[in-house]
């Protein structure tokens, strides 16, 4: 009985010592959240257009946001992804990585994907006479990349009729800053250079840039074809020999939309399947229609171009005749949307994006030759 008496004051005993010394357990961590700006969690891998950048701001439970100098930044994988001192992410390779912030009164974390270099648009855009190009605008505020255009930008469709422009920056014009364009036929090519400037690379309108390994190559088919650019666009082919090209323009070779073919953009195709390109990207039919891999007279190759057609981007819906144009694959002429592309050093991978509300997509994988 006394052995037991002894042991219970012990207990007691070390209990009281440990409220005494004040070993009490330490309390939670402060918790948050992380806010991305712009809403990306996807950001690009090395230099592209968009700056490969999103900046994360920590906010605690209740209360304004800490200043981002305040905050100890760390990620889980700084091959993958760096971020400063005040919060801005940088991507440095494909993969992913958690992004951690704590500060004294709160502490959050956020996983980062990084991809390849990516495209991403459409083109029959900008309209003053609905919300449709508002809803394709909101498909971009997520995602991020290079933002094209394939033509018919602005159609000043409303009463009295408006400068141009203004029905594309009412919608797409918050992404102006990453937005490279093509002209379209619909387009006051005067306005248009004017109110994308040097992204325009007037007055010719057609030009080429690199992305990643890629290289992309803009046409201007709101004009008549002539010996001039096709002249450009060889030459500058011999000079880009990349092992993966993209081409974008705003009339199809090949469509089954309202449109159908257009003989005169033969040449363009004819170029760009002479020196191996993947991809050209139209608009001009209000549809989404994609072509199996064929050459300029529509034998089907495996090493052939890919045609893909995405007059998605607001203005109207068109309609897709039968017959089908050869090769074609993939129809779809009641849903708005975006393509986005990523661009891989050896191939790429697409999906089409549709609008809320819509349930069509399009989406696979290609290598390049």
């Amino acid at each position: 009985m006394r052995q037991s008496l002894h042991f219970v004051v012990t207990i007691l005993a070390l209990g009281a010592a440990c409220k005494s010394s004040g070993t009490e357990p330490p309390p939670p961590p402060p918790s948050g959240r992380l806010s991305a700006t712009p809403p990306w969690l996807s950001i690009e891998a090395g230099d592209s257009i968009t700056g490969d950048t999103v900046r994360l701001t920590l906010y605690p439970d209740t209360g304004a946001a800490v200043p981002g100098g305040s905050v100890t930044w760390s990620s889980s994988d700084t091959t993958v992804a760096r971020v400063s001192t005040t919060g801005l992410v940088r991507g440095r390779k494909p993969g992913v990585t958690t992004i951690q912030g704590v500060a004294v009164n709160a502490s959050a974390s956020l996983r980062i994907t990084v991809t390849d270099p990516v495209l991403v648009g459409a083109g029959d855009i900008g309209t003053c006479a609905s919300t449709n190009d508002e809803a394709t605008a909101k498909l971009l505020d997520s995602l991020s990349g290079t933002v094209f255009t394939a033509g018919d930008n602005d159609y000043r469709d409303a009463t009295p009729q408006p400068a141009y422009g203004v029905c594309f920056d009412s919608t797409w014009g918050r992404h102006k800053w990453r937005v490279r364009p093509a002209p379209g036929d619909d387009d006051s090519l005067s306005g248009y250079f004017q109110y994308f400037g040097a992204a325009a690379h007037g007055p010719a309108g057609y030009y080429s840039y690199d992305l990643g390994t890629w290289h992309v190559i803009v046409l201007n088919s709101a004009v008549a074809v002539d010996s001039t650019q096709v002249r450009w666009l060889r030459a500058d082919l011999a000079a880009h020999p990349a092992l993966c090209t993209i081409a974008i323009s705003h009339r199809p070779r090949f469509s089954s939309g309202n449109a159908g073919n257009s003989s005169g953009q033969g040449a363009f195709f004819e170029a760009l399947d002479d020196a191996g390109a993947e991809l050209i990207l139209d608009g001009n039919d209000h549809d989404y229609e994609r072509f199996a891999p064929q050459d300029p007279d529509q034998t089907p190759d495996a090493d052939g171009l890919v045609e893909i057609v995405v007059g998605t981007g607001g203005k109207s819906h068109g309609r897709i005749n039968t017959p089908l144009a050869a090769n074609s694959v993939v129809q779809n002429a009641d849903t708005y949307g975006v393509l986005r592309l990523v661009l891989h050093p050896t191939g790429y991978d697409w999906r089409f994006y549709p609008v809320e509300g819509r349930t069509f997509t399009d989406a696979g994988s290609g290598t390049c030759h």
